[in-house]
């Protein structure tokens, strides 16, 4: 009974002191933690729902919105639609969207630290792990923006960790429904059900048949849930791979429309290679987009100790080696 009063007096000490760190930029760039921003895609089309319509009721300028036989489409999975329906539903008006991404940037620090601790972690590196990959991290900035970009990064981060945390407890279906919903934010995130296949395809023992009949079973739950997406993009596009964005004004008139390799070389300097530099006056100078490994040194560390657990010939390594591998790919592609 003292462990659980303990854990949850800690849980409590953590929520406090994030909050705090909070309202301190908060009060530094002058907004509010019970802010609801402008950029609220998600909480427009919840309210679009219940008008029995797909589509919005009128063009919002300032908004990514897809246009597509002359009504406006919120151009980016639906998942966070659904996430803040019940939130959409108790406030009304003026949701407070920074609070929401407050809630989901502490929600995952709780589950790195709960993590850590659980697979034998002390509490102090189990914090200071927690704090590098959230405070220390480029989620940080994300955070304290609600827009709807980032409160889908936020929410597809939060669910990648708890994947994590399924993969950890051996929960295979829990991991790929997660997983499921993750590409509900951002679509790219499916690389890591094929990552997690190849993973487990790979290091069990059974047959070849019985590795493949058990490890696609366990997909059924996350099949479904594609299914809902593609059901979803029919009936906005008429095609069900298609979220919105092809149907972008700023992607129907571009060159080289929404991918193409012509980005490719430009993106990954910019991803690797843009650095900050000092002025005369030691003023930061952020080269926008700026390296990757600056916003985020947790992975350098990550990287360091992947290598020489390789060396090593540790099993779990290999799982490391994957992850990095598709995270770099999934920042690329996104």
């Amino acid at each position: 009974m003292y462990k659980i009063i303990k854990e949850i007096v800690n849980i409590i000490i953590i929520i406090f002191l994030l909050f705090v760190v909070f309202l301190f930029i908060d009060n530094i760039i002058g907004k509010s933690v019970l802010d609801n921003t402008i950029y609220n895609s998600y909480e427009l089309q919840v309210r679009a729902w219940f008008n029995g319509h797909t589509y919005l009721d009128h063009n919002y300028s300032y908004l990514e919105l897809a246009i597509y036989n002359g009504h406006y489409y919120v151009s980016f999975p639906p998942f966070p639609s659904v996430f803040l329906l019940p939130f959409v539903l108790f406030f009304s008006n003026n949701m407070p969207t920074n609070f929401i991404s407050f809630i989901l940037f502490s929600t995952e620090f709780i589950v790195i630290y709960e993590m850590l601790k659980k697979h034998n972690t002390s509490e102090v590196n189990s914090l200071l792990l927690a704090s590098s990959f959230t405070i220390g991290s480029n989620l940080l900035s994300l955070s304290i923006d609600s827009g709807v970009w980032f409160i889908a990064q936020l929410l597809n981060n939060l669910l990648c960790v708890l994947s994590i945390n399924a993969f950890l407890n051996n929960r295979k279906v829990v991991l790929y429904i997660l997983l499921g919903l993750a590409v509900g934010c951002r679509p790219f995130s499916i690389i890591y059900i094929f990552m997690f296949f190849i993973y487990y395809m790979v290091s069990e023992k059974e047959c070849l048949s019985k590795r493949l009949f058990n490890n696609v079973k366990v997909l059924i739950p996350t099949v479904i849930i594609g299914i809902m997406y593609m059901i979803y993009n029919y009936i906005r596009f008429d095609n069900i791979f298609e979220f919105g964005h092809n149907y972008l004004p700023e992607f129907i008139e571009a060159e080289y429309g929404q991918f193409s390799f012509h980005y490719l070389w430009n993106n990954l300097k910019c991803l690797f290679f843009n650095d900050v530099s000092l002025n005369e006056k030691l003023n930061m100078t952020f080269n926008m987009p700026f390296c990757f490994l600056i916003a985020n040194p947790i992975f350098l560390v990550y990287i360091f100790k992947s290598i020489k657990n390789v060396k090593d010939r540790i099993m779990t390594s290999r799982l490391r080696i994957l992850i990095l591998i598709f995270t770099f790919l999934n920042i690329i592609l996104i």
